[in-house]
């Protein structure tokens, strides 16, 4: 028997100190909830748990992320609902102006609402914005870059992929124009009886009276014919049109009204489907004022084709077919695939020749909404611009017949437009509430993974404490009896 040295103290103070840590960690597992409170724990639990949280974070942020992007597009698509409305109304008043009973001063009132409802759309598309951001003026579409001035890219559908697109113009469009001859009447002149007469222009009658000056014929003409859908300029009679001066006077140089020039009418667009018609039911009229009695011009497209190098086409598949209108290419695709690009009037006349235009399609502009965790998990949304322009409602006029049923038809394709662009946003939004769905079901199973390495059982746990209580309740009363086994010592001291 040895005082000095208590080998079963020692023994029994080592066990309960093992089981008092036990304990320490069972009751903080307990507390905590957690099996894993410290890297020691776990190191490689720890590591793989905190990735996961900041991915569950990351994927909770971007569900935030897709319904802000919803809220985008509810809101564009709101924006779009009410000009769809208003080119109903438009629809509604093009049709009622092609009705021969209403009188000009009527149709005056009928084309008063439509330019109202043309300014009130742009309002709408630049006014409309989320966040400070606009939505349909064009800001958030794809970028497109020319390495020609002034070219408009009207459209380009998200089946085009970034890269660059060569179209070659050969040709400008052109307004429809009718020249008259020299004006054999003074400044000082009137109109007699023998000369009074009607001058019709694209289907709008104006009045020549007797009394009328020149300038006052000047001024019927030039507002009657802006009211029937053009402009009308005096030219020296010997004018002819300078190629290099392409646009709104088409070539030809205006001067003052007085003896001795020539009216030049013109209409206000450009294409094979713009007429300038100039008629006069009084031959000696006609021939006073230099007018043809009766003359019917069209306008012209541009012309234009697609670029080839080492005879494969720049860009362009080779199932792509071209059209024009006007001022404006067409490129359709397989899969609705649209490239709609509007270039200048007289972009051939001023660089001397065919133009070979490039048009760079990039990956810009567009709104991305940022729905994974990771990197460069998004979507991108290409919100189209939303304009009298691009609507092709600019210069829209229901002051005849004929412009009015034009008008009707202008106002139909602009609603299949923006129906199409409404679907585009359907589409996006539906798209983006699939994406919270998955995000949804990722975050709850990338828990329930997490869940299973750091979530302690509190069942399990729960007997791994009463086991160490237990163990420490009688490890304690282990070591009391140790500490008192010296003192039989006593006994054979005190024999």
């Amino acid at each position: 028997m040895r005082i000095n040295t208590n080998m079963s103290a020692i023994i029994a103070n080592a066990q309960l100190s093992k089981t008092e840590d036990k304990l320490s960690l069972s009751l903080e597992r307990l507390s905590s909830g957690y099996k894993i409170n410290h890297s020691k724990d776990n190191p490689a639990g720890l590591a793989i748990s905190q990735k996961m949280k900041s991915q569950i974070r990351g994927l909770d942020q971007a569900d935030n992320n897709a319904q802000d992007g919803i809220s985008v597009l509810q809101t564009a698509e709101g924006a779009m609902t009410e000009i769809q409305a208003m080119l109903t109304r438009m629809k509604e008043l093009s049709v009622q102006a092609a009705n021969d009973v209403n009188s000009v001063d009527e149709r005056a009132a009928i084309q008063e609402e439509i330019d109202s409802l043309n300014a009130e759309i742009d309002r709408i598309a630049n006014d409309t914005d989320f966040n400070t951001k606009s939505l349909l003026n064009g800001d958030l579409q794809r970028r497109v870059y020319s390495n020609v001035s002034d070219v408009k890219q009207m459209e380009v559908t998200d089946g085009f992929s970034d890269g660059i697109y060569g179209i070659t113009i050969t040709s400008d469009a052109q307004k429809a124009v009718v020249k008259g001859n020299s004006i054999g009447m003074s400044d000082t002149e009137t109109i007699t009886k023998e000369l009074e007469g009607t001058i019709t222009i694209n289907g709008l009658n104006i009045s020549i009276d007797v009394g009328d000056t020149l300038g006052t014929i000047a001024t019927k003409l030039a507002e009657g014919t802006n009211m029937a859908g053009g402009t009308i300029i005096n030219v020296s009679p010997s004018a002819t049109t300078d190629k290099a001066k392409y646009g709104d006077t088409e070539g030809y140089e205006s001067v003052a009204v007085r003896s001795g020039t020539a009216f030049v009418f013109i209409s206000a667009e450009s294409g094979s489907n713009e007429t300038m018609k100039v008629e006069c039911d009084n031959v000696a009229l006609a021939a006073k004022l230099g007018l043809p009695q009766s003359e019917v011009q069209t306008g012209k497209n541009v012309q234009a084709d697609f670029t080839t190098q080492s005879g494969e086409r720049v860009g362009f598949a080779n199932s792509a077919t071209m059209s024009t209108y006007g001022n404006t290419i067409t490129v359709r695709d397989n899969n609705d695939k649209t490239f709609v690009v509007k270039v200048p009037e007289n972009v051939v006349a001023k660089n001397g020749g065919t133009v070979q235009m490039e048009q760079e399609v990039t990956d810009m502009g567009t709104m991305k909404v940022h729905v994974g965790a990771n990197e460069n998990q998004i979507i991108d949304i290409n919100l189209e611009e939303i304009s009298v322009e691009t609507l092709g409602l600019n210069n829209m006029n229901v002051y005849t017949y004929e412009n009015a049923s034009r008008a009707i038809d202008s106002v139909d394709a602009a609603i299949t437009k923006l129906s199409t662009a409404r679907s585009k946003i359907g589409a996006y939004q539906n798209r983006l509430e699939h994406t919270t769905s998955n995000l949804g079901v990722s975050e709850e199973n990338l828990t329930a993974a997490l869940s299973r390495i750091m979530d302690v059982d509190m069942a399990e746990e729960m007997t791994e404490y009463t086991q160490a209580n237990v163990l420490a309740q009688a490890g304690t009363s282990m070591l009391s009896q140790a500490n008192a086994r010296p003192e039989t010592a006593l006994q054979l001291l005190q024999s």
